[in-house]
């Protein structure tokens, strides 16, 4: 319920953006429509599967048949949230009992990495959250047909869960089912190999994959592999070489007592960590955004199981099976209260994310001018509250077939990343030129139109009822 009212309080508050939320209501839309998963924000005709490969959100078509609207997005993200905590309380409850599994459980479900989840709106990423929760229990069940049925539904999350899979699989042989683990190592690698060399170049303009950063270990997968295996303490080295890196790894590891690096299960959360923090991209390094959540549950539980082991080595120590998991949820609790940067919870308890401001009202007035099925081009804040109803796009990337444009001066930049990123002022220039007017101006906001380029007709899906240029 709070996942919701967060997700809900960012939509109408403007805090949401098209990058991903605009993304994923626009490929949602389309499946729940029996249509390609295209995305105008990503740019027109731009299929999603060539930018990654996670067909598991198709499942989310049919809720669209009954709210169509960007906040189902934020409703599914935190019913997944909480169908994580299960496995979690369960694997803890054996281990812990009652109360300390539900007070691991607690301190779980609102630790940092979730919430950076559900601040970021949505992610694909969600899927594998619960799903790796449920593998960990299942392995420790020795429920192994289980688990090799969760792993192949966790290679449709997305194209890295094939490495996910490959470190399922060494897990597997930690616990001797050399057969499984050998199945589950072909199977990750394979998928991997196949959703970056084959199934996304197919989908992508550029037949290519476009998520591998690695100029420090090599141009290929082949030559990173061997960099890795011949410069191990170099590989080793890039893990802590900033100080970014150096404060996830302290986020990550220290309010569980770096207790999961003396658990198997850690070795889930290795190809993870090692795909991000070796990658030439700062934003995957950040304790920010969506990265981490798939952790949550791996370094958790991992805690969970070393903890009760220690407990079970050492019997003076059964206390800590109580007080480890306590200090553990009131780290979480003074987290929420001191570091809203990091727990945006915080927001909805100290009244903050209930605030709406003039400015806010002055967005929704400009998005109410859009008429409904015209194609539209606007700040990264505001597309989200279009894209249920018209073609939205980012500025700039729509030049051709966009009849409207929204402009927030009250922005850095425009958002979204990449050449369409502009500030205000040049997205301004770049609009007047292609022929767009100013129709409103309000409290930083400015509404453009054009009915046309220039000796062309405008195409039927973007055409506008508004002609007379007049301010609503």
């Amino acid at each position: 319920m709070t996942y919701s009212i967060l997700s809900m309080l960012r939509y109408s508050s403007f805090r949401s953006s098209g990058y991903d939320l605009g993304i994923f209501d626009q490929v949602v839309r389309q499946y729940s429509a029996f249509i390609g998963p295209y995305s105008e924000i990503k740019g027109l005709t731009y299929n999603i599967l060539g930018d990654h490969f996670h067909p598991i959100i198709a499942l989310l078509g049919p809720l669209y048949w009954l709210w169509n609207d960007p906040r189902m997005l934020g409703i599914v993200l935190a019913v997944l949230m909480a169908l994580s905590i299960y496995p979690v309380y369960l694997f803890a409850g054996a281990r812990l009992g009652h109360w300390a599994a539900l007070t691991v459980s607690a301190g779980y479900v609102f630790w940092w990495p979730i919430q950076g989840l559900v601040n970021f709106d949505f992610h694909e990423i969600a899927f594998g959250v619960p799903l790796i929760a449920w593998i960990i229990f299942f392995i420790d069940r020795n429920r192994y047909a289980t688990v090799a049925v969760l792993s192949v539904i966790l290679l449709g999350v997305r194209e890295d869960m094939g490495f996910m899979v490959m470190a399922i699989a060494l897990v597997m042989v930690v616990r001797r089912r050399w057969k499984l683990g050998l199945a589950l190592f072909i199977t990750g690698a394979v998928a991997y190999l196949l959703t970056t060399g084959k199934i996304i170049p197919f989908f992508n303009r550029s037949a290519s994959f476009g998520y591998w950063q690695y100029t420090s270990l090599g141009p290929t997968m082949g030559e990173a592999l061997a960099f890795m295996v011949t410069h191990p303490l170099n590989t080793l080295s890039i893990l802590f070489d900033d100080g970014t890196k150096r404060f996830l790894w302290a986020a990550l590891f220290f309010p569980l007592a770096l207790l999961p690096l003396l658990s198997p299960y850690v070795l889930l959360a290795a190809p993870i960590l090692a795909s991000r923090l070796l990658s030439d991209r700062p934003g995957t390094w950040s304790t920010a955004f969506q990265y981490n959540a798939i952790l949550a549950p791996i370094l958790v539980l991992s805690a969970v199981d070393v903890l009760a082991k220690i407990a079970k080595r050492f019997p003076q120590l059964q206390g800590a099976k109580v007080w480890v998991p306590a200090a553990f949820a009131v780290s979480v609790a003074v987290g929420i209260a001191v570091i809203p940067g990091l727990f945006p919870v915080h927001n909805v308890v100290s009244g903050k994310a209930w605030q709406y401001t003039a400015h806010m009202a002055a967005q929704q007035r400009a998005v109410n001018m859009i008429p409904s099925g015209v194609c539209v081009e606007a700040d990264d804040r505001l597309i989200p509250h279009l894209t249920n109803r018209t073609n939205a796009g980012m500025l700039g990337r729509q030049v051709d077939y966009a009849s409207w444009a929204v402009i927030d001066f009250t922005q850095t930049d425009t958002g979204g990343g990449g050449d369409g990123n502009f500030t205000p002022f040049q997205a301004l220039q770049f609009k007047q030129d292609y022929g767009f007017r100013v129709v409103h101006q309000d409290d930083g906001i400015m509404v453009l139109y054009r009915p046309y380029l220039p000796g062309q007709s405008a195409p039927e899906f973007c055409s506008s009822p508004y002609q007379s240029g007049r301010n609503e």
